[in-house]
């Protein structure tokens, strides 16, 4: 506020305290109707008077209080809008989300199922293959084993056959037959 700005409210102001208290002592000294009319007259004045000086002096700072009361109240609409529309963009955003979110667990789902038939076929596959390795190794150690009884009975029955034969060479052969052999067989190998 400028230094002239407050001399003239300080004047009006007291140029409104005398008018009102001449119009005060007005209205005590009259009681015809000539002085009705001075004492409405006064008042009117003192009124009017009272209103400038009011409106002289209040008019700014009630124009400051009102367009600064306008403006907090247009930057608290426009923070209000601004928090509206940040909660509308959050609420979306959760939406989205909340979308996205039950199509990812749809996807996780139906990979789960397939990777869940893939390793059961898997394991299909795998125990196929160890029973089709058991009965094959199976059959290798079963025709192993047949070839080594076969080999076993084969020389089994040699021996006994030689037994046998050596039973009847010794049922038929004499004793001057053995001594002769024996003969044949020391020439034989003497030579």
């Amino acid at each position: 506020m400028s230094r002239h700005s407050r001399r003239m409210r300080i004047l009006c102001l007291c140029a409104t305290t005398l008018l009102m208290a001449g119009s005060a002592l007005a209205s005590e000294a009259g009681g015809h109707a000539d002085g009705q009319l001075k004492d409405f007259l006064y008042r009117l004045l003192d009124f009017g008077i009272t209103f400038g000086a009011l409106y002289f002096l209040l008019r700014g700072p009630l124009k400051r209080a009102l367009s600064a009361r306008r403006q907090r109240v247009a930057e608290a609409l426009e923070q209000a809008r601004q928090m509206q529309a940040s909660a509308e963009r959050r609420f979306a955003a959760c939406r989205q989300q909340l979308a996205d979110a039950d199509a990812q667990i749809a996807q996780l789902t139906a990979d789960l199922k397939a990777e869940s038939a893939l390793q059961c076929q898997r394991i299909e596959e795998q125990a196929r293959k160890m029973a089709d390795d058991i009965r094959s190794e199976a059959t290798r150690s079963a025709a192993r084993e047949i070839e080594a009884a076969r080999k076993q009975l084969h020389q089994e029955a040699v021996r006994l056959a030689m037994e046998l034969a050596e039973q009847r060479l010794k049922q038929q052969i004499a004793p001057q037959d053995q001594a002769r052999l024996v003969d044949e067989y020391l020439r034989k190998t003497g030579e």
